[in-house]
C-alpha cells in the first residue's frame, strides 16, 4: 500500500487529516486522541491476521498493512491507525533487509523481567524477536513500536497534565526542537486544490506527531482537559469549560461521555454516599466498643484493619478497579 505517513493539512487554526476522506481536529486534538490508545489492544488485532504462520513475503505483507490500518481505524481512530501502521511498515522493512549489520542486537531474547515483551510474546510460541514467520515478525515490530509509544505517552503527559516533571526530562523534550531536531520525521509540501494553496505535512512517527502538535499547542496556548467520565485528556471545542469528552464512554461505547457523563457522575455520587454512610455505621460501632471496653483487643484489631483497608478500597473505587457493591459486600464481615 502507498503510505508515507499521516498527511495533515494545517492552516494555523485546525488540522485536517487526509486519508480516504478528511477528518478535522482542533490543535492538540490529534495527540489527545492518540494518547487514548492502550497499546495492549494491538495484540488482539495482529493475531486475527490469517497468514501468520507463513514466512514474510512481499505478497503477505502487502496484504497485511491495508487490512491492519482498516481494522485499527474502526477500533482506535484514523490518527492512531495510520501512525501505527506506518511505524510497523518501517520496522518490518528494516527487519527484512537481507543485509543487517547487527542481527544479534536486533533479534533479542525476551527476558523474564521484560513485562512488555512477556505480554506481547505470551502464547505465541516464540521467546525471541525475529522474522521466521509473519507472526514473529509482526510481534517483533509490535515490541519495538511499544517502546516508542511509551516515550510518546510520557511526553504527552508532560504537555497535557499539571504534574511537575524532572528538569532533565523537560530539557530532553525541548532538545528535540533544537540540537536533537533530527528526531523530527516530518515532510512538508505546498499543494493547490479547491483554488487555494495548502500546507501539507507528512508525519512519520509517534514522537514526530507529538512535536508537531506540541509546538502549535504552545503557540496557541491550548489547554487539555481530563474527561470527568473516562479520565482521558481532550481539547474542548465550543465550550472551553466542557468537562466531558466526545469519545465513546467506557460504560456504553455506543454513547459519548458528554452525553452520559453527568448521569454517570450523579449515579456514582449516590453510590459513594451509600458507601460512606455504611462505612460510618461500621466505624462508629467499633469506635464506641473500643472506648467503652478498652481491653477488647479483638475490637481494636478490627477497627485498625477497617481504617487501613478502607483507604485502599476508596482508591480502587475511585479508579474503577472495584465497584461500590463489592465494597459494601466487604463491609458485611464487620457487621457480624
Amino acid at each position: 500500500m502507498e503510505m508515507d505517513g499521516l498527511i495533515v493539512d494545517f492552516d494555523g487554526e485546525k488540522n485536517v487529516v487526509m486519508y480516504r476522506g478528511i477528518k478535522e481536529y482542533p490543535i492538540g486534538g490529534m495527540i489527545a486522541e492518540y494518547a487514548r490508545l492502550h497499546s495492549t489492544e494491538l495484540k488482539e488485532v495482529i493475531l486475527e491476521y490469517s497468514h501468520l504462520e507463513e514466512k514474510p513475503s512481499e505478497k503477505t505483507l502487502a496484504e497485511f498493512f491495508p487490512w491492519f490500518v482498516d481494522k485499527l481505524k474502526e477500533k482506535i481512530g484514523i490518527v492512531a491507525a495510520v501512525i501505527i501502521t506506518f511505524e510497523f511498515m518501517d520496522l518490518v522493512a528494516d527487519m527484512c533487509k537481507k543485509e543487517m549489520s547487527n542481527p544479534d542486537e536486533f533479534f533479542i531474547e525476551i527476558k523474564e523481567e521484560d513485562s512488555i515483551g512477556k505480554f506481547i510474546f505470551e502464547g505465541s510460541g516464540y521467546s525471541k524477536l525475529g522474522k521466521s514467520t509473519n507472526k514473529q515478525a509482526l510481534l517483533s515490530a509490535y515490541y519495538w513500536y511499544a517502546q516508542s509509544y511509551v516515550a510518546f505517552k510520557h511526553s504527552f503527559l508532560m504537555l497535557a497534565s499539571e504534574a511537575e516533571y524532572d528538569e532533565d526530562q523537560v530539557n530532553a523534550f525541548w532538545s528535540m526542537f533544537s540540537e536533537n531536531i533530527n528526531f523530527q520525521h516530518i515532510d512538508f509540501r505546498i499543494a493547490n486544490y479547491e483554488g487555494k494553496f495548502h500546507s501539507l505535512y507528512t508525519i512519520k512517527s509517534s514522537m514526530s506527531l507529538l512535536l508537531f502538535e506540541a509546538a502549535h499547542c504552545m503557540d496557541n496556548d491550548v489547554k487539555f482537559t481530563k474527561c470527568a467520565n473516562c479520565g482521558e485528556y481532550f481539547v474542548p471545542e465550543g465550550r472551553i469549560d466542557a468537562i466531558y469528552c466526545g469519545y465513546p464512554s467506557p460504560q456504553d461505547p455506543k454513547r459519548l461521555c458528554r452525553d452520559i457523563g453527568a448521569q454517570v457522575t450523579r449515579a456514582n455520587k449516590e453510590k459513594n454516599d451509600i458507601a460512606t454512610k455504611e462505612y460510618r455505621k461500621v466505624y462508629m460501632k467499633y469506635k464506641m466498643i473500643t472506648i467503652r471496653h478498652p481491653q477488647n483487643r479483638d475490637a481494636k484489631e478490627k477497627l485498625s484493619y477497617l481504617t487501613s483497608e478502607v483507604k485502599i478500597w476508596r482508591e480502587k473505587m475511585k479508579n474503577g478497579i472495584v465497584t461500590t457493591e463489592s465494597f459494601l459486600q466487604w463491609l458485611e464481615q464487620f457487621k457480624e
